[in-house]
């Protein structure tokens, strides 16, 4: 995954930031370690992510297993890093995004729901945090919160609006064999609607963004 937004940051810090990468005592801000964590846990989470296309493709089951311990130690370091970097720069939006992703990734839906609402707070319009916001929604089973995420990022930012698609079809797939505590009428109530949301999307045009959107 392209860090091209973070890099820009650290461009845009300026003469202060490579001032102080070059001055006479080697010092560092706190803003120069919270990019160089960030960067770590993406480099790990690029390499994560070709690890998880692999497990999907892998036959054997026990292979697959230890696919799946390795995954989840290396989100566990990812998130590790992603904090560190929000605790250098509190102001840093996509670290607080991705650690939500990791923490997301790991189950922590309520962590991860307090890192994107963190990313949001801070920047409101940044798609990437509202649709993982949603997905951990999704988690959570709050279809409310899902459906209004949905319709932002339709109307905001369309590739991730059908990354968010794919996600609730297969949320509803997964309930009809588990509800998981979702009553069947709500079940079929959101089905419903995510049908006619698609119905409409398919009726409209998506436009390419170049986005580097993580989609697992």
């Amino acid at each position: 995954m392209k860090r091209v937004l973070i890099m820009l940051m650290a461009v845009l810090a300026a003469p202060a930031l490579f001032a102080s990468r070059a001055g006479s005592m080697g010092t560092r801000s706190p803003h120069d370690e919270a990019v160089e964590y960030y960067n770590s846990a993406e480099h790990r989470l690029e390499k994560l992510t070709k690890l998880h296309e692999e497990m999907k493709a892998e036959a054997d089951p026990e292979k697959a297993a230890r696919m799946k311990e390795k995954i989840a130690r290396g989100l566990e370091n990812a998130a590790a890093d992603f904090e560190r970097a929000t605790k250098n720069d509190p102001n840093l939006v996509q670290a607080f995004s991705e650690l939500g992703f990791t923490l997301r990734k790991l189950g922590r839906y309520p962590e991860s729901l307090a890192a994107y609402d963190k990313a949001l707070d801070l920047q409101p319009g940044f798609s990437p945090a509202i649709e993982y916001r949603a997905e951990a929604m999704l988690g959570l089973n709050q279809l409310d919160e899902v459906k209004k995420a949905y319709v932002t990022l339709f109307g905001g930012d369309r590739p991730k609006a059908d990354a968010l698609m794919v996600s609730m079809k297969s949320w509803v797939a997964e309930r009809r064999s588990n509800p998981a505590g979702v009553d069947a009428r709500q079940l079929d109530d959101f089905a419903k609607w995510v049908q006619q949301r698609e119905t409409i999307g398919g009726q409209t045009s998506s436009i390419e963004t170049g986005s580097t959107f993580r989609s697992w």
